[in-house]
């Protein structure tokens, strides 16, 4: 994945700085202009292709952020910021994936796709699959680390997924999949384009309840200043250390017990009453405990505004909790629930600052780690980031 883009400026700049259309051509480093080039800003449904000649014209629609993606399978792609781009005609450098460049350590193989294809459908796609399917998801390409547990997948073309809960159509150019086993982690990354499929009642009543309490919905509501009014409570919480989980020293102790029974060769291991009671709060305790050190804490404690931006500023963890009031239809019209179930997510970032997008998106998106619900919400409840409640 590349960030090229060469911005060409005119000396007509009065004419470009109020546009709303970006222009460009699409070429190679050697000149060669490319053809059938996807362009579009991520997450939406706004897009268009280059011409024979490379070149290209996309109507933003009065977007002012997000990130423009120039996407060919076989070829790199190149992401670059909206902001930057407006107003600009711009030339736009992508060149055909090299694959001698990539030094191929664990082979992907069709055992491994047998093996972890339903792992990685439960979290990319999300547990609940009915509904939602990858059209051409064998091109996927697996590989995995046994020594390491280390699992990773590569998606040579873009994907296309149905999403008929949802009434979408997405074409998701999957960038990065991994997941670490032994630190129970996963993450990926992509970018992706939308095209709607319906809007019928039940369409519209699902992506309502796909965005009541979701990271899109909190985001955008933290941008609006609105968080409070939007139901959801933010709490400052810290890992601490668990008084019961064992000490290194008594760690060390078990370890090295272990290790000398596995040097003579012991069928049965009988401890000691001791490393046996080590061994019992090893298993039954986790090393650190979730503390809450202030509740309902304000939005000026964990941003900062800076020349109409808002950026995330924190260190310790965020605890999201919302009330969420699912909505039903009765005789035709979108009806509240009575009743709430209570969600809670974590929040911690892993970059030193993150800026938060009016469509409800952040920067940096891969090193912000989420924990419990916002975790969960993968591509079957993803919406297009000119999603507007109630359509």
């Amino acid at each position: 994945m590349k960030r090229i883009l060469l911005f060409c400026f005119y000396f007509s700049f009065v004419c470009y700085c109020f546009s709303q259309i970006i222009s460009g051509k699409i070429q190679t480093e050697n000149g060669n202009l490319i053809t059938n080039v996807n362009v579009y800003l991520d997450g939406t449904k706004i897009s268009t292709v280059s011409a024979n000649d490379g070149s290209f014209q996309l109507d933003v629609q009065g977007q002012k952020s997000g990130n423009l993606i120039f996407q060919k399978d076989n070829y790199e792609t190149s992401i670059f910021p909206l902001n930057q781009a407006i107003g600009k005609s711009v030339k736009v450098i992508i060149n055909p994936v090299k694959e001698i460049e990539e030094v191929v350590i664990i082979p992907y193989t069709e055992q491994a796709y047998k093996d972890f294809i339903n792992y990685f459908l439960d979290r990319f796609i999300g547990f609940d699959r009915e509904g939602v399917v990858i059209k051409n998801q064998r091109t996927l390409k697996f590989s995995y680390d046994k020594k390491n547990q280390f699992l990773k997948v590569k998606a040579p073309q873009t994907l296309i997924i149905e999403n008929k809960n949802l009434g979408y159509n997405i074409q998701y150019n999957l960038i990065n999949f991994e997941s670490d086993f032994k630190n129970k982690t996963n993450s990926y990354l992509g970018t992706s384009f939308f095209k709607e499929t319906s809007n019928k009642k039940n369409v519209i009543l699902n992506r309502m309840n796909a965005y009541q309490g979701s990271l899109m919905h909190f985001f955008r509501s933290l941008y609006n200043n609105e968080l409070e009014k939007e139901g959801f409570i933010v709490n400052h919480a810290k890992r601490i250390p668990n008084p019961k989980y064992p000490t290194e020293a008594e760690l060390q102790k078990l370890e090295d017990y272990f290790s000398f029974v596995r040097t003579q060769k012991v069928m049965n291991v009988n401890l000691s009453p001791e490393l046996e009671e080590i061994s019992q709060r090893k298993h039954k305790n986790s090393p650190f405990v979730l503390a809450i050190l202030k509740t309902r804490i304000k939005e000026s404690d964990f941003t900062k505004r800076k020349d109409g931006r808002l950026f995330l500023d924190f260190d310790d963890l965020l605890m999201v909790n919302y009330q969420k009031y699912y909505y039903e239809i009765k005789k035709g019209d979108f009806i509240k629930s009575a009743n709430a179930v209570s969600q809670s997510s974590l929040i911690h970032p892993e970059a030193a600052e993150f800026e938060i997008f009016p469509e409800g998106i952040c920067s940096e998106p891969d090193l912000l780690i989420l924990e419990e619900t916002f975790s969960q919400q993968n591509i079957s409840k993803m919406l297009p980031l000119d999603y507007t409640f109630g359509n």
